[in-house]
């Protein structure tokens, strides 16, 4: 395999049709969607404080309001992880299409091919991964009721050292199904990508595309690791341009931000430092969405010269 010559022609393809980028950056924001949590502390008196607000009226309305909250970041997760599953479907059809010569796929023809395999992708998806995921939580469970049960014995004064003792039996045997358990989510992650494309350009069921996956990774894996060798050395060189990019925009944020800090800050130094901000999460979103672009289509040739060319019919 010439594998310059594959990246060169991903980098080609993602270059010359500016639409990928699209694709790229919803299939980027679907596979990152999340939300983060903050830790609060808080002295004794604010504890006090907090103790007299805390009506239980105001507990009641702020349980509704979280769960509220909590359920409309599900759904809004769950709608991006579906977006994105169809734009990386998308751009995985648009360079097969491409690579044939079969035609000039749209940012809309592209989606709608993807679209229209999303729930195949979603099932495929579910399927590879509920096992390590109900086993990592089964693991995190047995661990944690034995040092639950160990914190309140230390807290009654009661003896630790059986249960000490049975807490690093668990834990041992936990570890143990650990190391088991990576390596094997390790090939899933492998199995992944060619069981995609073969729902999204063989029309295959989830089943038929996971045993594809499968097969094509066991048939082809030494160039496989070659490959990932070479996406592995060409992110580096993109987390490099994009640091030296995003440096100089970091330091012009930092600097109104301190400045908001002190005492005379201005209604300029507010907006200096929200459009910095703005800025680089732009810089941050085009780098990622054109990696993902690329990366997404020179996998694609890969695997089109490791399999042969099918057809992937990219819907009007």
């Amino acid at each position: 395999m010439d594998y310059i010559g594959t990246i060169k022609r991903g980098f080609a393809y993602t270059w010359e049709h500016k639409f990928l980028w699209a694709l790229g950056f919803l299939a980027a924001l679907g596979s990152g969607s999340g939300f983060s949590n903050s830790n609060y502390s808080s002295n004794g008196g604010d504890m006090a404080g907090m103790e007299q607000w805390m009506t239980p009226e105001r507990m009641a309305a702020l349980t509704g309001g979280l769960i509220a909250f909590s359920c409309i970041a599900i759904i809004v997760g769950i709608i991006l992880w579906l977006v994105g599953l169809s734009a990386r479907g998308g751009l995985i059809g648009a360079i097969a299409q491409m690579e044939q010569g079969a035609g000039k796929p749209t940012f809309g023809s592209a989606f709608r091919l993807g679209w229209s395999k999303v729930w195949r992708l979603a099932g495929m998806t579910i399927a590879l991964y509920i096992v390590p995921v109900i086993l990592f939580i089964a693991l995190a469970v047995a661990f944690i009721i034995p040092v639950a049960g160990l914190a309140f014995a230390a807290g009654g004064g009661e003896d630790m050292s059986a249960m000490a003792t049975a807490l690093g039996g668990v834990g041992l045997v936990a570890l143990c199904l650990l190391c088991l358990l990576i390596p094997f989510t390790i090939v899933l992650s492998f199995i992944q990508p060619f069981a995609f494309r073969g729902i999204v350009l063989r029309d295959m069921g989830i089943r038929q595309s996971i045993r594809h996956g499968w097969q094509t990774l066991k048939g082809h894996l030494g160039e496989i690791i070659l490959l990932g060798l070479a996406f592995f050395l060409v992110n580096i060189l993109i987390f490099i341009v994009a640091a030296a990019i995003l440096t100089p925009v970091a330091l012009l944020v930092g600097v109104p931000l301190i400045a908001l800090s002190e005492s005379n800050a201005t209604i300029i130094t507010g907006i200096l430092a929200v459009l910095g901000i703005v800025v680089g999460l732009v810089i941050f979103a085009l780098i990622s969405a054109i990696a993902t672009a690329w990366q997404s289509s020179t996998f694609t040739l890969a695997y089109l010269e490791w399999t042969g060319k099918p057809v992937a019919v990219v819907e009007a």
